[in-house]
């Protein structure tokens, strides 16, 4: 065969050695995987069973995971049905009726829409998740990185700050935002999500970052790279599961916050939706159906955020708590 001719399969072929024969099998020969012990299935099902410790671990989860869920289901069907089929019970299904008008009041409802209140507070939610997220990293590089005088006394008043009570907050904020003209307004409400979400943040993304070796960084600094370009090209790159997880937990905090909104905010037009949710009750009889569709509209924005982040989320979550 030439150096032109196109390269074949090579049938099996047998090596002497010494008078001894070895058979080299083909690659399509070769099993995917390796033989599995013959077993019956009686021996199958008794390893399959799970001990009777494990059992009882199975069934404490399972028994948390239905009452967690119960609730949840129970608005989630009420949401979708008419209010004398609610009244009856919701988990009587017989000659259910399967209806949207209650997401569709709820969601132009005349004294708060939801639709409207929704909106308002992605207006509040966003900037404050990415700022604390930002404002969190760089406060958290310090804490990991370097010595400096009244370090630690610093970092035992972050934890200070965060057992203190959200009460305890609102009323050193309330008269400095009336004072500075952010009262009842989408900024005043921003800076006191930024400065109650802080404290958490430096804490838990100081512990992610002890985990990163410092070896990369000395590299960049031989390399003459700047603090600056270090934090900017390795550090946040690197802090990308932290941050997410950071903007899972705080966007279902300033989501579903409502002493905050109620505290500081007084027009109508600029609510909240966990605002609105208590004015669609109703003044002579409670709209239950109306009351869920507003609230499964709410819940809704932070479980798909979940769901889509959840796979970062359980990354940074584990190594911040691990290191």
């Amino acid at each position: 065969m030439t150096n032109d001719e196109p390269h074949t399969s090579r049938e099996p072929t047998a090596k002497s050695d010494g008078g001894a024969t070895e058979q080299y099998i083909p690659l399509d020969a070769v099993p995917e995987s390796a033989p599995r012990p013959d077993l019956d299935w009686g021996t199958r099902i008794a390893a399959a069973v799970p001990s009777m410790p494990r059992l009882l671990k199975y069934a404490i989860a399972i028994a948390v995971a239905v009452l967690w869920i119960v609730p949840f289901l129970g608005l989630f069907m009420a949401s979708f049905r008419p209010l004398g089929e609610i009244l009856a019970g919701w988990w009587h299904v017989e000659g259910m009726t399967i209806t949207f008008e209650n997401y569709r009041r709820a969601w132009s409802y005349q004294t708060a829409p939801m639709g409207r209140a929704l909106f308002n507070t992605l207006v509040v939610t966003v900037p404050a998740v990415l700022v604390v997220m930002l404002l969190g990293a760089m406060a958290a590089y310090p804490f990991a990185r370097f010595e400096f005088p009244l370090k630690t006394m610093l970092f035992f008043f972050i934890l200070l700050v965060m057992a203190a009570p959200p009460e305890l907050v609102a009323m050193g904020n309330y008269n400095t935002l009336r004072e500075i003209g952010l009262f009842d307004s989408y900024m005043g409400l921003i800076l006191v999500h930024i400065g109650w979400g802080l404290g958490w943040v430096v804490l838990f993304l100081r512990n992610y970052l002890l985990g990163i070796p410092e070896e990369l960084e000395e590299a960049a600094r031989i390399d003459g790279a700047s603090r600056y370009q270090i934090f900017r090209t390795i550090i946040l790159p690197l802090s990308t599961p932290a941050l997410v997880s950071v903007a899972v937990i705080q966007f279902t905090w300033v989501w579903n916050a409502f002493f905050f909104p109620l505290v500081f905010m007084r027009s109508p037009e600029l609510y909240l939706a966990p605002q609105v949710l208590p004015l669609m009750t109703g003044r002579i009889q409670v709209e239950w159906g109306l009351v869920a569709a507003g609230s499964v509209m709410t819940m809704a924005v932070p479980v798909f955020l979940f769901l889509m982040l959840e796979r970062y989320y359980k990354q940074g979550m584990v190594a911040a708590v691990t290191d």
